[in-house]
């Protein structure tokens, strides 16, 4: 494996967990949820500590034979795994929704 792929890997992480926390979420309510779960030590901002150490804990669940890297095919099993993750929060997201306009009467095909 080349180390180009591997730190393209570590970066890409890095991305992954830098985007739901600068994200502009307008005000919604999970800006605030992810930045709380990024600001360990609630003081208001995110520390480099912090955020490293939140990717350092993606990097592990990434590497699931734990010999401190990441394969292509764990990588691959990790982005399978966070789809899936996905998936599932939208077909909630879509069934409270559907719930919701049932309750008042509305119609999703309108």
């Amino acid at each position: 494996m080349s180390k180009k792929w591997i730190l393209m890997m570590g970066a890409a992480a890095l991305v992954l967990q830098a985007s739901p926390v600068l994200a502009d979420n307008h005000g919604g309510k999970h800006h605030g949820k992810m930045f709380e779960k990024h600001d360990t030590n609630g003081d208001g901002v995110i520390s480099k500590e912090e955020f490293l150490s939140h990717a350092e804990d993606r990097f592990s669940k990434m590497d699931t034979d734990g010999d401190g890297s990441v394969t292509k095919e764990e990588g691959e099993a990790a982005k399978a795994k966070m789809k899936e993750k996905w998936k599932e929060k939208r077909e909630k997201m879509k069934e409270r929704k559907d719930a919701t306009e049932s309750d008042s009467g509305e119609s999703s095909d309108e």
